[in-house]
């Protein structure tokens, strides 16, 4: 689920129906007015300054830094702390509406705001971010008595960081042209989204949706076939102790929308697979790559696996004649045994 439509779900729960919803959709060619703070920046708007978020909720963030989990995986094995780990994780993020924001005033370039506005008494002037191509002018320190020619400047208030900032308009001097600036696709992560220590998307017990239409699926029926039962772990399901290892976990194509395999690295006690992913542990079944449980240590995720024991079977037990699980299953395999695993 990506943050749109996170977003989508915290309206609805907040009484905006399908039709509000969609007509809102309609306006604004597929987008939705409701934004964070950074977010409302990176398009070109700032919020007013009296305004107030209209709700909050757990949207996706990208980081390179190692998570909490994964610091303490490794301490607790004796490893290194990796010094980066890529990975999305949920974050409490205020959401503003577009009648909450204004669009900001065009600004100079970075050298022309550095003339205005470095030499003003009592004022402290910080740039960030200059040598990505996309600066933030920061201004701190007696900005109440300049905050007309602030202002005049392009400056906005942050009541969170209690300064003024500006952002300089692409444009440089002729003699040293600007940096690209990134291209962020709207509602797409800022950060790409590899492979690896990513949220599965695909949950272990989710089962083709019974057809709404009785009789349908009768007469679509397509001829029965016959798959190889992957059996792995006969007889009692005790966890052995940890082990450090590689495996495969299913989870959905931001591009193409369809199921692959990642390759991962985490822990395995014999029964089920475990990794982190930002604050949170997944536990993934061996054989199909799908989440069994999920928790906030690895410990908490194993335990609730194995309070999923009867559940789990009696997915194990249909898998063999579904489909999809079966997919899921070849994609694993050809993961593990290093082959394409693209299968659509």
């Amino acid at each position: 689920m990506n943050n749109s439509k996170i977003i989508a779900n915290a309206l609805q729960a907040r009484g905006m129906t399908d039709d509000q919803l969609q007509q809102l959709l309609t306006a604004y060619h597929g987008d939705l007015p409701f934004h964070t703070i950074p977010e409302w920046s990176r398009r070109g708007y700032h919020v007013k300054p009296d305004a107030e978020p209209l709700f909050s909720c757990y949207l996706w963030k990208h980081t390179n830094k190692p998570s909490r989990a994964a610091v303490e995986a490794a301490e607790e094995a004796g490893e290194d702390i990796p010094e980066n780990s890529p990975h999305f994780y949920q974050k409490l993020s205020y959401i503003y509406s577009f009648s909450q924001v204004e669009k900001n005033a065009p600004a100079a370039d970075l050298e022309t705001i550095k003339a205005q506005l470095q030499n003003l008494p009592g004022v402290v002037l910080t740039v960030k971010g200059e040598k990505t191509g996309a600066p933030v002018v920061w201004l701190t320190g007696d900005t109440e008595a300049h905050a007309d020619a602030i202002k005049a400047a392009g400056g906005i208030w942050s009541r969170k960081k209690s300064a003024y900032w500006v952002k300089p308009s692409a444009a440089a001097p002729a003699d040293k042209p600007a940096a690209p600036a990134p291209q962020v696709e709207p509602e797409k992560p800022a950060a790409p989204a590899p492979c690896t220590a990513l949220v599965p998307v695909y949950k272990f017990d989710l089962l083709p949706a019974p057809d709404p239409q009785p009789g349908r699926e009768e007469a679509h029926k397509k001829p029965a076939r016959v798959y190889e039962t992957w059996t792995i772990h006969p007889g009692k399901r005790t966890p052995q102790p940890w082990k450090k290892c590689e495996f495969a976990t299913v989870r959905r194509n931001e591009k193409t929308q369809q199921p692959e395999a990642c390759k991962m690295t985490g822990y395995t006690d014999g029964i089920y697979n475990y990794y982190s992913a930002g604050s949170l542990w997944f536990a993934i079944h061996p054989v199909y790559g799908l989440a069994v449980s999920t928790a906030h240590s690895r410990k908490a995720a194993q335990a609730d696996a194995m309070k999923n024991a009867d559940k789990v079977k009696r997915v194990e037990a249909q898998a063999a004649q579904d489909d999809r699980m079966q997919k899921y299953a070849a994609l694993v395999k050809s993961a593990n045994d290093g082959d394409n695993v693209t299968l659509f």
